[in-house]
């Protein structure tokens, strides 16, 4: 009954131990799962973190572009003033070519009342001498007037020719003119065409940047929100991480300890219970060590019950043989549960080895036991037999007593023979005896 209360305690141990290798598997999932949520968010955070840089890198580049639709937009005012000043000069310009035209088309016209003027006195003059042909004073009169009149021609066809140079001057500037300012026109025309058009396209731009910005803008407020709430997060799963990890830690030790000051208990109780059943083992012994000394007393007593107490030795020998068979079967099943519970033992920790050590020294003390059995049961033996020739002895004894009887005289003589004959046997039992001590004692020993 015993053995199998032992071997429940150490099924309770094991059942113990599965148990809690269950929740420590339960807990290594639990933190398991809290890792691989630690890394989802940490893989979150680091797209967070990509995407806030892309983000940022779009939001640089859309501003490096609004500075470069600002600057061309600048470019274009000034190209615009620029081409209003051109635009200017060229109003000025053409108004002093139309003053100086104006002058020219004013001297052409003196001119021409001037060339008038002479043409009528040169007519003037022809009509007085076609009347007066004839007369010194109207002679030189004449030639002074025919000399005025090539003068006259000369200065006609000098202001002619600078009347013509004038007009073609004039033509020149005329068309010069006209193409720069047609050329200045189609240029500021242009250029307020590119205005408008850098103005439409900045303003798109700018709409579009100022969007992609706003959504920008949200983006990264979402992702700061997204980062706040999972690095709150994140520092709520390592709190539970350092808690559950202490809490492990804290259970871990105290839980095996326990498990591990239970598994002595029991077998420290289990082998109370063998040593217990040992004592008892050790009291049969002693039992049959006692009946072995009472045996060697009853064997003192006399000559008379040595058959008796060879009877007793006989049946004490096989009580003893039937002892030491079944303190064998005993010591077998013992062994037995003490190999199970060594193995159940080194199953449930490593630790408890000393157990095992306890159970080897209980095997040998086993052994001890049962070589000093043996040693017993060849003394039982060698006694049965020493008795058996002791028994033959007393045959001879009991003979020659008769003999004595019948003849007196020679019964007188063989009486020394006879005292020697009967002290043999005493001393060989006597020696048997202090045999048995000695083998006693080297069984004690």
């Amino acid at each position: 009954m015993k053995p199998r209360g032992s071997k429940t305690q150490l099924d309770m141990v094991v059942e113990s131990e599965a148990s809690q290798t269950k929740h420590v598997e339960s807990v290594h999932a639990e933190l398991q799962g809290l890792r691989l949520e630690l890394t989802e968010t940490l893989s979150l955070v680091e797209k967070m973190k990509i995407e806030l840089s892309d983000t940022r890198e779009s939001e640089a580049q859309a501003l490096e572009l609004a500075s470069k639709t600002q600057k061309q937009l600048e470019e274009a005012n000034a190209t615009a003033d620029m081409l209003q000043g051109d635009d200017v000069k060229a109003m000025e310009v053409y108004k002093s070519l139309s003053l100086e035209l104006e002058q020219s088309r004013a001297q052409e016209k003196s001119l021409e009342e001037l060339v008038s003027k002479l043409q009528a006195d040169l007519a003037n003059i022809n009509e007085k001498m076609v009347k007066n042909p004839t007369g010194d004073v109207q002679v030189s009169h004449e030639i002074v007037e025919n000399e005025e009149t090539k003068q006259l021609n000369a200065e006609m066809n000098l202001l002619n020719l600078e009347v013509g140079q004038l007009r073609s001057s004039l033509e020149a500037t005329e068309a010069r003119y006209q193409e720069e300012y047609i050329q200045s026109t189609l240029q500021i025309r242009s250029a307020y065409e590119q205005v408008e058009r850098t103005k439409l396209e900045s303003g798109q731009r700018e709409a579009k940047l100022e969007t992609e910005l706003k959504k920008a803008k949200n983006n990264i407020e979402e992702l700061r929100a997204n980062l706040m709430d999972k690095e709150t997060e994140l520092q709520g799963i390592s709190e539970e991480n350092e808690e559950l990890t202490l809490k492990v830690e804290k259970n871990k030790p105290s839980e095996r300890e326990s498990e591990l000051a239970m598994g002595l208990k029991k077998l420290e109780h289990d082998l109370a219970e063998l040593k217990a059943s040992l004592a008892d083992k050790e009291a049969q012994v002693q039992r049959v060590a006692k009946e072995n000394e009472t045996l060697r007393t009853e064997i003192k007593k006399g000559e008379i019950e040595q058959s008796k107490v060879n009877d007793e030795a006989v049946t004490m020998a096989e009580t003893a043989r039937a002892s030491e068979h079944e303190a064998l079967m005993k010591l077998g099943y013992m062994t037995e549960e003490a190999d199970k519970s060594s193995r159940r033992a080194a199953r449930v920790a490593e630790q408890l080895d000393a157990a095992q050590a306890a159970n080897t020294e209980m095997e040998a003390e086993l052994r001890r036991l049962k070589v000093q059995a043996d040693q017993w049961r060849k003394a039982a033996e060698a006694a049965a037999a020493i008795l058996s020739t002791g028994n033959n002895g007393k045959f001879v004894e009991r003979t020659g007593s008769l003999d004595s009887n019948y003849n007196r005289a020679a019964g007188n003589m063989a009486s020394p023979c006879s005292e020697d004959m009967d002290d043999s046997p005493r001393k060989k039992n006597g020696n048997v005896l202090k045999k048995i001590g000695v083998l006693w004692k080297k069984g004690q020993k």
